[in-house]
């Protein structure tokens, strides 16, 4: 289990800055979060945080209250590190009230900056306007999501995506396959929607609960573009903002908005 508590991210060492490495402190980070969720009239639910490495990878995770439906909730996070493994990633996503699963969206509402040059001042207007969007990106989800609920699947096609997640895309290993054939077999959970893409979307997360923090953000992402694009909703495989340059943040959302093929 990576799971952890606030206090333990906020003890975390902070590395010291340097001309080339600048840190943005997992404090700072929740302390943005939450004043742009209620900036943006958002109330919170839950703050949720995972730590490795004794505490210098650290994702936080914040659902909304005031934005869900009967089946699930919007959730945004980030993901961070001390020890220049990861860059720093914020994305916005929801949570599935019957088992808690994440779904991460990586077409709208990504990005991530290395921790060099303006990150310390660019990351709180980024995350601000990004928070701002978040319920666009829940109705598009919603969207998609009954979408999915009318794909049949089949045993055969169900076998052949499975496949295709751990041999070409490669967000899930071996242990999680083991995970998802229970869930095949006995689903531990009813999604409303029995052998459809949107069940087999919900078994692979289900076994993706205990992914490890440095994987779990982009991992999600390609599982959520893996299911988006199967289920034939998007032309191309969105991808996640990298932004390296520094750029004002409506130039940044428009260079995501080029991903998004239909909107609500």
């Amino acid at each position: 289990m990576y799971n952890t508590t606030k206090d333990i991210l906020l003890n975390a060492e902070i590395p010291q800055q340097t001309n080339t490495y600048k840190p943005v402190s997992h404090g700072q980070l929740i302390d943005l979060t939450l004043n742009s969720i209620e900036k943006a009239g958002f109330t919170l639910d839950r703050e949720m945080y995972s730590t490795a490495r004794d505490g210098n990878i650290a994702n936080g995770r914040f659902t909304i209250r005031n934005v869900m439906d009967s089946e699930m909730q919007l959730e945004v996070g980030w993901q961070n590190s001390y020890d220049k493994s990861l860059s720093l990633k914020f994305a916005i996503g929801t949570r599935i009230m019957i088992c808690q699963n994440g779904c991460v969206s990586g077409d709208y509402g990504a990005f991530k900056k290395k921790h060099v040059g303006e990150v310390q001042l660019f990351t709180p207007h980024a995350i601000s306007e990004y928070i701002k969007g978040a319920g666009d990106v829940f109705r598009r989800m919603q969207d998609e999501r009954e979408r999915m609920k009318q794909i049949e699947v089949s045993r055969r096609v169900k076998a052949e995506l499975i496949g295709r997640m751990i041999i070409e895309e490669g967000f899930i290993q071996s242990t999680q396959l083991n995970l998802i054939s229970k869930e095949l077999d006995n689903p531990t959970f009813d999604y409303g929607a029995p052998d459809s893409m949107w069940e087999l979307y919900q078994f692979t997360t289900q076994a993706m609960r205990e992914v490890h923090p440095s994987l779990w953000m982009n991992n999600h992402i390609k599982a959520h573009n893996f299911f988006v694009n199967e289920s034939g909703l998007l032309v191309a495989p969105p991808q996640m903002v990298d932004i390296i340059e520094e750029v004002p943040i409506e130039e940044v959302i428009g260079k995501i908005n080029q991903f998004s093929t239909f909107s609500l």
